[in-house]
């Protein structure tokens, strides 16, 4: 079914509970746990339909296992090859979340083309056109920054996310660090950044080519959590004691952060809150608040 498809009963009023779907731009699993980035979103998406009366259908694509390595397969209410496909979508809904990156021009595209056939829409996380619940990435990355700073780090490497992310947190948090690293008047080299992808297998292996052939840095700054910890592992394998050798920083301040060791310091990140206010505000736009 296409936008155009489901136009007519978008524009249906419902009755009694109203039911709300949510997308992902990427797979659930492979880490279908309770650590999954998803996963705290997806609870508090769960409890706010719970409290305010409504229904909830929850996309979870799944993809091939490919070890520690994400695979972008969303669960998707178009069949494609890139996709799992759910029956989520303006046909049996009155409202879509969509969380961030999407990873892809058409799905970008479709969600767009609902909101013009006046289907509402809500998104999780910044980089797409439309109401959405996003975190304050410049913030938290320039308090991290100056965390760092203050302990005496000059030399503060950053593992970026993804390029096709730029209007998203991608963008938000580099532009941030370089804005950071300018104000405190710290060198700039190119050679501290890398594209890690938001993946663990990401931040081992761009932390293993900066050990090997980069320059020198005494903290490191990532862009999530997941790719801080490959790059904890890569660090360690190398020799490198954290934080005496190599400070080391995350961003969304996932579970497992807490029970590495040492623990990874990380910027807080109110995922499960997110979740609920995505569905929160469909509901009040939907019931005429």
């Amino acid at each position: 079914m296409t936008p155009e498809d489901g136009r007519q009963m978008s524009r249906k009023s419902f009755q009694g509970r109203p039911t709300i779907g949510v997308l992902a731009g990427w797979q659930y699993a492979w880490t279908a746990t309770p650590l999954s980035y998803l996963d705290p979103i997806f609870q508090g998406a769960s409890q706010a339909a719970d409290d305010l009366g409504c229904n909830l259908l929850l996309g979870c694509g799944m993809g091939p296992w490919t070890g520690r390595g994400e695979s972008l397969r969303a669960a998707w209410p178009l069949a494609s090859s890139e996709s799992d496909f759910v029956p989520i979508g303006p046909w049996n809904t009155e409202g879509l979340i969509a969380i961030s990156p999407l990873h892809s021009d058409a799905r970008s595209r479709y969600l767009q083309d609902l909101i013009a056939a006046g289907h509402p829409v809500v998104f999780v996380a910044a980089g797409e056109r439309g109401p959405a619940i996003v975190a304050d990435n410049r913030s938290g990355v320039l308090e991290a920054m100056q965390h760092l700073f203050e302990h005496g780090h000059e030399r503060i490497a950053f593992l970026a996310g993804s390029p096709e992310d730029m209007e998203g947190d991608t963008g938000e948090r580099l532009r941030a660090y370089h804005h950071a690293v300018e104000s405190h008047g710290l060198a700039v080299d190119p050679g501290l950044v890398a594209w890690a992808r938001h993946r663990y297998d990401g931040g081992y292996a761009v932390m293993r080519e900066m050990l090997a052939s980069g320059p020198s840095f005494t903290a490191v700054l990532a862009s999530n959590d997941e790719s801080a910890l490959g790059a904890m592992q890569a660090l360690g394998e190398a020799g490198h004691r954290i934080p005496q050798d190599v400070a080391i920083v995350g961003f969304d301040d996932r579970p497992e952060s807490a029970v590495q060791e040492p623990a990874l310091s990380s910027v807080r990140i109110p995922l499960r809150q997110m979740g609920y206010r995505a569905v929160e505000s469909l509901v009040r736009h939907l019931t005429g608040q």
